[in-house]
Protein backbone atom coordinates (compact mmCIF):
# COMPACT_ATOMS: atom_id res chain seq x y z
CA UNK A 1 0.00 0.00 0.00
CA UNK A 2 1.30 3.47 -0.84
CA UNK A 3 0.61 6.83 0.71
CA UNK A 4 -0.32 8.68 -2.48
CA UNK A 5 -0.77 12.16 -0.91
CA UNK A 6 2.69 12.04 0.69
CA UNK A 7 4.33 10.77 -2.47
CA UNK A 8 2.58 13.42 -4.57
CA UNK A 9 3.63 16.12 -2.10
CA UNK A 10 7.23 14.91 -2.37
CA UNK A 11 7.02 15.30 -6.16
CA UNK A 12 5.33 18.73 -6.14
CA UNK A 13 8.51 20.84 -6.02
CA UNK A 14 10.47 18.87 -8.65
CA UNK A 15 7.34 18.71 -10.81
CA UNK A 16 6.90 22.47 -10.57
CA UNK A 17 10.58 22.97 -11.44
CA UNK A 18 10.26 20.74 -14.51
CA UNK A 19 7.05 22.51 -15.61
CA UNK A 20 8.78 25.89 -15.22
CA UNK A 21 11.54 24.72 -17.56
CA UNK A 22 9.08 23.36 -20.15
CA UNK A 23 6.97 26.52 -20.11
CA UNK A 24 10.04 28.75 -20.36
CA UNK A 25 11.09 26.94 -23.55
CA UNK A 26 7.54 26.98 -24.95
CA UNK A 27 6.95 30.65 -24.23
CA UNK A 28 10.39 31.77 -25.42
CA UNK A 29 9.88 30.02 -28.75
CA UNK A 30 6.35 31.36 -29.18
CA UNK A 31 7.57 34.88 -28.39
CA UNK A 32 10.39 34.53 -30.94
CA UNK A 33 7.98 33.36 -33.65
CA UNK A 34 5.51 36.11 -32.77
CA UNK A 35 8.24 38.77 -33.00
CA UNK A 36 9.19 37.55 -36.48
CA UNK A 37 5.67 37.96 -37.88
CA UNK A 38 3.93 41.18 -38.92
CA UNK A 39 1.31 41.95 -36.23
CA UNK A 40 -1.56 42.03 -38.75
CA UNK A 41 -0.79 38.58 -40.16
CA UNK A 42 -3.25 35.81 -39.28
CA UNK A 43 -0.48 33.54 -37.99
CA UNK A 44 0.73 36.29 -35.64
CA UNK A 45 -2.73 36.38 -34.09
CA UNK A 46 -2.72 32.58 -33.75
CA UNK A 47 0.71 32.58 -32.12
CA UNK A 48 -0.47 35.34 -29.78
CA UNK A 49 -3.43 33.21 -28.72
CA UNK A 50 -1.16 30.19 -28.24
CA UNK A 51 1.20 32.31 -26.11
CA UNK A 52 -1.68 33.58 -23.96
CA UNK A 53 -2.96 30.02 -23.57
CA UNK A 54 0.50 28.83 -22.52
CA UNK A 55 0.71 31.60 -19.88
CA UNK A 56 -2.73 30.74 -18.49
CA UNK A 57 -1.94 27.02 -18.48
CA UNK A 58 1.32 27.70 -16.62
CA UNK A 59 -0.52 29.76 -13.97
CA UNK A 60 -3.14 27.04 -13.50
CA UNK A 61 -0.59 24.24 -13.22
CA UNK A 62 1.52 26.27 -10.76
CA UNK A 63 -1.52 26.93 -8.57
CA UNK A 64 -2.57 23.29 -8.71
CA UNK A 65 0.89 21.96 -7.88
CA UNK A 66 1.21 24.38 -4.95
CA UNK A 67 -1.78 22.64 -3.32
CA UNK A 68 0.28 19.47 -2.96
CA UNK A 69 3.49 21.01 -1.69
CA UNK A 70 4.68 20.55 1.89
CA UNK A 71 3.80 23.15 4.52
CA UNK A 72 5.66 26.44 4.26
CA UNK A 73 5.32 29.90 5.73
CA UNK A 74 7.12 32.71 4.03
CA UNK A 75 6.39 36.37 3.58
CA UNK A 76 4.75 37.25 0.28
CA UNK A 77 2.93 40.23 -1.19
CA UNK A 78 -0.83 39.64 -0.88
CA UNK A 79 -1.32 40.54 -4.56
CA UNK A 80 1.23 37.93 -5.64
CA UNK A 81 -0.37 35.41 -3.28
CA UNK A 82 -3.81 36.06 -4.76
CA UNK A 83 -2.49 35.84 -8.32
CA UNK A 84 -0.82 32.51 -7.53
CA UNK A 85 -4.03 30.96 -6.17
CA UNK A 86 -6.53 32.71 -8.48
CA UNK A 87 -6.53 30.04 -11.24
CA UNK A 88 -7.66 27.25 -8.90
CA UNK A 89 -10.14 29.54 -7.14
CA UNK A 90 -11.71 30.27 -10.53
CA UNK A 91 -12.04 26.52 -11.13
CA UNK A 92 -13.67 26.04 -7.73
CA UNK A 93 -16.18 28.83 -8.44
CA UNK A 94 -17.07 27.07 -11.73
CA UNK A 95 -17.90 30.39 -13.44
CA UNK A 96 -16.08 33.64 -14.19
CA UNK A 97 -14.62 35.13 -11.01
CA UNK A 98 -14.10 38.88 -11.02
CA UNK A 99 -11.05 39.90 -8.98
CA UNK A 100 -10.33 43.45 -7.80
CA UNK A 101 -7.07 44.45 -6.13
CA UNK A 102 -7.44 47.70 -4.20
CA UNK A 103 -4.16 47.47 -2.27
CA UNK A 104 -1.58 44.87 -1.32
CA UNK A 105 0.39 44.14 1.84
CA UNK A 106 3.04 41.76 3.13
CA UNK A 107 1.50 38.54 4.52
CA UNK A 108 2.86 35.17 5.71
CA UNK A 109 0.06 32.64 5.12
CA UNK A 110 0.57 28.99 6.05
CA UNK A 111 0.62 27.28 2.68
CA UNK A 112 -0.86 25.18 1.19
CA UNK A 113 -3.39 25.12 4.04
CA UNK A 114 -4.69 28.64 3.33
CA UNK A 115 -4.87 27.90 -0.41
CA UNK A 116 -7.02 24.83 0.33
CA UNK A 117 -9.26 26.74 2.77
CA UNK A 118 -9.80 29.46 0.15
CA UNK A 119 -10.78 26.73 -2.33
CA UNK A 120 -13.46 25.64 0.12
CA UNK A 121 -14.59 29.27 0.45
CA UNK A 122 -14.69 29.67 -3.35
CA UNK A 123 -17.01 26.68 -3.66
CA UNK A 124 -19.66 28.80 -1.91
CA UNK A 125 -19.92 31.01 -5.02
CA UNK A 126 -21.29 28.18 -7.15
CA UNK A 127 -24.84 29.08 -6.11
CA UNK A 128 -24.49 32.66 -7.40
CA UNK A 129 -25.76 33.64 -10.86
CA UNK A 130 -23.12 33.79 -13.63
CA UNK A 131 -21.08 36.98 -13.65
CA UNK A 132 -21.82 37.69 -10.00
CA UNK A 133 -18.86 36.27 -8.00
CA UNK A 134 -16.51 39.03 -6.86
CA UNK A 135 -13.31 38.68 -4.84
CA UNK A 136 -11.75 41.91 -3.60
CA UNK A 137 -8.26 42.19 -2.09
CA UNK A 138 -7.63 45.21 0.12
CA UNK A 139 -4.20 44.99 1.72
CA UNK A 140 -4.14 41.85 3.83
CA UNK A 141 -7.89 41.15 3.62
CA UNK A 142 -9.95 39.27 1.07
CA UNK A 143 -13.68 39.99 0.81
CA UNK A 144 -16.09 37.94 -1.29
CA UNK A 145 -19.75 38.58 -2.06
CA UNK A 146 -21.02 35.18 -0.91
CA UNK A 147 -21.42 33.47 2.45
CA UNK A 148 -18.80 30.99 3.61
CA UNK A 149 -19.88 27.35 3.25
CA UNK A 150 -20.32 25.39 6.45
CA UNK A 151 -17.06 24.70 8.27
CA UNK A 152 -14.91 27.14 6.28
CA UNK A 153 -14.80 29.88 8.93
CA UNK A 154 -13.71 27.31 11.50
CA UNK A 155 -11.00 26.00 9.17
CA UNK A 156 -9.68 29.52 8.58
CA UNK A 157 -9.75 30.27 12.33
CA UNK A 158 -7.84 27.04 12.94
CA UNK A 159 -5.12 28.42 10.67
CA UNK A 160 -4.90 31.54 12.83
CA UNK A 161 -6.79 33.79 10.41
CA UNK A 162 -9.62 36.16 11.23
CA UNK A 163 -12.69 35.34 9.17
CA UNK A 164 -16.30 36.46 9.35
CA UNK A 165 -19.43 36.03 7.29
CA UNK A 166 -22.50 38.24 7.47
CA UNK A 167 -25.14 39.70 5.17
CA UNK A 168 -24.22 37.27 2.39
CA UNK A 169 -20.53 38.27 2.30
CA UNK A 170 -17.33 36.88 3.79
CA UNK A 171 -14.11 38.59 4.87
CA UNK A 172 -10.79 36.88 5.58
CA UNK A 173 -7.73 38.63 7.03
CA UNK A 174 -4.69 36.83 5.68
CA UNK A 175 -2.24 38.11 8.29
Amino acid sequence: MTDAPTRLADLARPMQHAMNNFFMVLQANLEAVQASLPPEERNAVRVGRALQGAREMEALIRAYLRLGRPHEEGQVDSGRFLESVRPVLALAVAKPLKVEVLATAAIAPPRPEVDLALLDLAAGARALPPGTPLLRLDGNAIAVNWPAPEGVLETLAGLGLQASSQDGATRVVLG
